[in-house]
C-alpha cells in the first residue's frame, strides 16, 4: 500500500469515527423539530457507535504506526487523527442526552410569594386536587418536560 492510500486511509477512518457520533448529536438537537427517519437514523448509529468507532480507532491506530516514520507536522496530523477517532470511540460510550438534560440540583416547592424569577405573566401548569394544589413554571420545566412529585399524599408527574 503507497504512502498516499495508507494517509487518506487514515484520513477517512477518523472522520468515519467523528461522524458516527456527530450525526446524532446534529439529528436530534433539543427543541428542534425531529423527522422519524431521524430519531431511526440516529438509534441505530448510537446502537451500533460503541463498536464501529472502537473498530475505526484501531483501524487508524494502525495505519498511523504504519506512517510513523514520518517527521515534523505529519507526526502531529497523525497524533490528531488518532487522538479524533479515539475521542469519537470514547464519546460513543456516552450518554451525552444526560448531560443536557440534568435535573435541576436543588428542586423544591416554594409558595408563590418566595417564588423568584416566575413573573405574575409567567404562564404555568396547574395542578389540583382536593386542598392540594401546585403549579409549574413553563421556563422551568419547559426544558426538562416533567417533574416526579406528590400532591398530597400521591405521587404524580407533571408533563410538558
Amino acid at each position: 500500500m503507497t504512502r498516499r492510500i495508507t494517509w487518506a486511509l487514515a484520513v477517512l477512518t477518523a472522520v468515519l469515527a467523528l461522524a458516527w457520533v456527530a450525526v446524532p448529536v446534529w439529528l436530534l438537537q433539543p427543541f428542534a423539530p425531529q423527522t422519524d427517519d431521524a430519531v431511526a437514523w440516529s438509534w441505530q448509529l448510537r446502537r451500533t457507535g460503541p463498536v464501529v468507532t472502537a473498530v475505526l480507532a484501531l483501524l487508524t491506530l494502525g495505519l498511523a504506526v504504519r506512517l510513523w516514520r514520518v517527521r515534523g507536522l505529519a507526526r502531529l496530523g497523525l497524533v490528531l487523527l488518532v487522538a479524533t477517532s479515539g475521542g469519537a470511540a470514547w464519546f460513543a460510550r456516552q450518554n451525552h442526552f444526560e448531560w443536557m438534560f440534568r435535573p435541576f440540583p436543588d428542586a423544591r416547592f416554594l409558595a408563590a410569594t418566595d417564588a423568584h424569577g416566575v413573573g405574575p405573566e409567567d404562564p404555568v401548569i396547574g395542578v389540583s386536587a382536593g386542598a392540594a394544589a401546585l403549579a409549574f413554571p413553563i421556563t422551568r420545566i419547559g426544558y426538562h418536560h416533567l417533574v416526579n412529585t406528590t400532591l398530597g399524599d400521591v405521587p404524580i408527574v407533571a408533563t410538558y
